[in-house]
């Protein structure tokens, strides 16, 4: 359509849905390991919420990387999102099933439990934390 000055005005492109996008790259693995030192970094700076946030973005892709499920969920859990961190490790309990991880595992669910505002629940896990690291002593002692 012309304009009076003549020039032609084209209408705008259609808004496009962006989980339909192509334009979304997928993340590689070296890039997810960048992105998990980079946030283990900032956590370690006491910097969690630019952590969680690198986090987020390699975690969208990478749902089943074990170690960077354990990152983030103790990231969670420093942010005091301990609802957000306990769904985190409901799914790490489903992938990690080898069992030296029961322990700090146990131990990380009674930290998202209390940030949670579930206390109760929170001292129980942390006693189960508890008689687990001792039974594990034990063992080795024998």
């Amino acid at each position: 359509m012309a304009n009076p000055d003549g020039l032609k005005h084209l209408p705008a492109p259609p808004a496009s849905d962006p989980s339909k996008s192509a334009d979304i790259l997928s993340i590689s693995g070296p890039e997810r390991d960048l992105l998990c030192a980079l946030s283990y970094v900032h956590l370690a700076c006491g910097q969690s919420t630019q952590s969680l946030a690198l986090l987020r973005i390699a975690a969208r892709e990478h749902s089943n990387d074990v170690g960077l499920l354990r990152i983030f969920a103790y990231t969670l859990i420093s942010e005091r999102l301990g609802e957000e961190a306990l769904q985190v490790l409901d799914r790490l309990q489903a992938l990690d099933v080898h069992p030296s991880s029961r322990i700090p595992m146990t131990l990380l669910r009674s930290h998202a439990l209390r940030q949670a505002g579930r206390m109760a629940e929170a001292r129980e896990v942390f006693q189960a934390y508890v008689s687990l690291r001792a039974s594990t002593a034990l063992i080795k002692q024998q």
